[in-house]
């Protein structure tokens, strides 16, 4: 008997699979109190997705902040596993940015702030939500990100208080990312 209550689960979890559908990706998505349109959208035969999103009819080349969206197919992994995998992408990272990486309930979560360097002079702020919902087939990683102009102050005090500025305005818009009640389309 318990033997065949577990082949019944098993062919439920992967009947769950089979049926899994395409996430959907929406054509506008409001977030900070400001609506992005889609500008860019690359979907590859692996199942993999990008998609992005502009405000104010920004060219994606020059955003100022950008909404992305990165959907796997197929990539089913726990928050813990997608924590750990980013850490490892980060810490390969050079420059190394500064983060942090955290689970709340479901998902999870990640606040990098990239310095300039010579081939990027913006300080870049981002925070990511990761989605690991079973009828999306994969995992879906919501993402915010925003540019900064270079300190004027050049000296390391005028560094540092750049950074401090940017790391409140990244928690801040971490915060607002746990709160969000958006959730991926995958009907």
């Amino acid at each position: 008997m318990a033997r065949r209550l577990l082949i019944c689960l098993w062919l439920a979890f992967f009947a769950n699979l089979a049926y899994a559908q395409q996430f959907l990706p929406p054509e506008k998505i409001t977030y900070s109190g400001k609506t992005y349109s889609l500008a860019y959208k690359n979907s590859s035969p692996n199942g993999r997705a990008t998609f992005e999103y502009t405000t104010n009819n920004e060219p994606i080349e020059s955003w100022s902040s950008l909404v992305t969206l990165n959907y796997s197919k197929f990539l089913i992994a726990p928050p813990l596993e997608w924590i750990k995998v980013a850490k490892v992408a980060l810490d390969r990272e050079k420059p190394k940015p500064h983060y942090s990486l955290y689970i709340k309930e479901n998902n999870g979560y990640s606040k990098i702030i990239y310095e300039p360097d010579a081939r990027n002079p913006f300080y870049e702020s981002d925070v990511h939500k990761s989605f690991h919902i079973e009828t999306c087939g994969g995992i879906l990683v919501f993402q915010f990100a925003q540019k900064y102009p270079p300190s004027a102050d050049q000296s390391a005090e005028g560094k540092l208080s750049t950074l401090k500025k940017i790391t409140n305005e990244n928690s801040q818009f971490a915060d607002e990312m746990e709160k969000s009640e958006w959730l991926p389309d995958c009907n």
